[in-house]
Formats: C-alpha cells, structure tokens, sequence
C-alpha cells in the first residue's frame, strides 16, 4: 500500500527544495513510502512522485503480490528500462533522484530527454524519513526493549574467565533470535585495549581481570533496528577506567538533556563533546555523536558538530559518546532517543548505565 501521509511529507520537503519530481530506486527508500517489499535485482523497481501522483514503476516479472490500491506501470524483460521511465517523467523539468539510483538507469535517461537535468533529491527524501510516525516510534520502542532483554542476559550467562572476544559475540547474537529479533544480532565485543578500538572486531583476545569489556550490540525487530553500548569491568576497576567511565557518562547524559526546543543536532553534539574536552580528552573522541535510525541501523543523518539541522520532535537517534585510550582501554555509552511533541528526549533503552563489575 502506499502511505499517503509519508508521501504527503515528501512533497513538502519537495516544495520546500524546489523539486517537481522525484525518483527512487533505493529499495529501503521505497519500502518507506510503500511497504511493497521491494528489494535489489537486476529488473527495475521504481518509485516517481509528484505534487500530484506516486507511481510504481516495475518489471512485471517480479512479481510483487502487494500492489493492490497503487498506481502501477509495468515494464517487461524486453523493454527499454529507462525509455519506459520516460513515458511518465516531466520532461521540461529537472528529475530529482535518490543517492542510491543505479547508474546503469539513469545515464541513458539522457537519450529519451527524460528530465532537463538529474539531481540528487536525497534532502527532502531524508527528512522525511528522519521524521518518524507513531508506528515506527513504537517499532524502535519494541525493539530497544528487546536489546534491553538480551543485555540483562549477557550480564549473568556470557563472561568467564578466558573466554574469548568472538565466543562472546556469537553468544550474545543468538540471544536476539530468542527475544524476538528478525535475525541473529550483530555484536561488537572488545577486551581491554581492543575496546580503544571504535569499531573493533572481535577476535582471540580472552577475558581476565581487570579487563574493560565494551559492547556495542543490535538486530532489527519488525524492521526497525536497535542500537546500544554499555561498557563493563571484569572483577575490578582501576581509578583510571573508573574516571573515564564516569566522564563519558556524563557526556552520555549531557547530550540527551541537550534534546530541547530549539536545539540543533550540533548542539547535542557540543554538549557531549565539550564536556570530555574540558579536562583534555577531547582527542580521544574520535567520532559522531549520533546516527540516525529506523528501518536502517544507520539512517540518513548524523548528531555532529557542522549539522545545523533543528532537532525536531520524531526524530530518532542515538547518543553514543566515546573515549578511547590507545594501547589501554575504550568507553562507550550509547542509547537511542526520539524526540517527544515537547523538544525533549524520549530515552529508549532503560538498561542501567551506572558503572559495573562483572563476576564477583
């Protein structure tokens, strides 16, 4: 079905930029604004809205059983795919795209005059995105309360001594399907110096004491994905892994509070940021913020300082800062948030983030 008030947000972005037509080939970016199930082949599915029309344009052979109630233009095998586009193109004006348009369809467009020029589109079609309804909230709800679930898990049924990075992670991703996720979870989980890495991959290291353990873990639910960090302590803590904890922390909850009217996701940035700079550790927080998120783990949009973009409420977002230590240890604290009708933060992982030892 197409959803109209999505497609109705479009347009105003549309108008808002100036575009008078829009064409996507990106699956997820269809899949939005439809739920048709489309995914990547090499026969052409496309959708091409207006101010006045969304239409389907699809190889027939595909075979799509959820296209009743749409506007629908079928192509065959042994059309031309791009002059087939053409027939229903403005052609006296230019043709926005997605940034994940295929080439192959949209350089030889030029040849059956389909547009003026061919620009990217991916401002209004992201911030529409960005904007999420009450369905998707409550899907990243359900899905943050998942990774909730599997977290409290990994507290008491994973670590031991001298297990290693990778059996941990493997344990910890079969988790997900057990709580409800759509697949097995991707986890990163990191042992002492390998947790300085920001996305570290989890290899042979084993587990000991005194050891910082970070886990950055997920899977989608529905559709819509989750994202979270908490970092750990195995049988006890130095003053040092105990003072950075604390800092990004702080930097943690700092951004979330930062979430109020008015705010620009620069702002949020800065808020965290300038908080792990003020006593010097500001070069060891070597990456956004935030991302976005929805029906991709990481949805178009970053929390980062040179994004001038107002937060606005229905966004959805996480808030992972980070210090990582070089040849000694990394800590992060992620959660994601939405942004409530009032300007403020909507914290969706409820998991604890005061500071731990694991395996007393």
């Amino acid at each position: 079905m197409m959803i109209q008030e999505r497609i109705a947000g479009l347009r105003k972005y549309m108008a808002q930029y100036g575009l008078e037509q829009v064409l996507m080939g990106n699956p997820i970016n269809i899949n939005y604004f439809t739920k048709m199930g489309a995914r990547r082949s090499d026969r052409a599915t496309f959708l091409y809205v207006t101010q006045t029309e969304a239409k389907i344009l699809v190889n027939d052979v595909i075979g799509y059983t959820t296209l009743e109630g749409m506007d629908v233009a079928f192509h065959t095998d042994g059309d031309n795919v791009c002059e087939a586009i053409a027939k229903h193109t403005i052609h006296d004006k230019p043709l926005a795209v997605d940034g994940e348009y295929p080439a192959k369809w949209l350089i030889p467009l030029r040849d059956f005059n389909a547009a003026t020029d061919y620009i990217l589109g991916d401002r209004a079609i992201n911030l529409q995105r960005a904007h999420k309804d009450a369905e998707e909230q409550q899907l990243l709800r359900e899905a943050s309360q998942m990774n909730d679930r599997v977290m409290k898990r990994v507290r008491t049924e994973v670590f031991h001594d001298g297990i290693t990075e990778m059996e941990a992670s493997r344990a910890i991703s079969k988790m997900f399907v057990e709580e409800g996720a759509d697949m097995p979870g991707w986890c990163i989980v990191a042992f002492a110096e390998g947790s300085a890495d920001v996305h570290h991959h989890p290899g042979n290291a084993r587990l000991k004491e005194g050891d910082t353990v970070l886990i950055d873990m997920g899977s989608p639910r529905k559709g819509y994905h989750s994202d979270m960090t908490r970092t750990f302590f195995w049988k006890k803590v130095s003053d040092r892994q105990r003072e950075i904890y604390d800092l990004v922390l702080r930097a943690n909850l700092a951004g979330e509070a930062a979430v109020q009217p008015g705010a620009r996701c620069c702002d949020v940035d800065a808020a965290a940021r300038d908080l792990i700079s003020e006593p010097g550790y500001g070069r060891y927080f070597t990456h956004r913020l935030g991302h976005y998120i929805g029906l991709e783990l990481h949805d178009p949009g970053d929390i980062i300082g040179g994004n001038t973009d107002p937060v606005e409420p229905g966004m959805a977002f996480s808030c992972e800062p980070g210090v990582y230590l070089p040849g000694e240890f990394g800590v992060r604290v992620e959660d994601l948030v939405i942004v409530k009708a009032d300007g403020t933060a909507e914290i969706l992982n409820h998991d604890s983030k005061e500071l731990e030892i694991l395996g007393l």
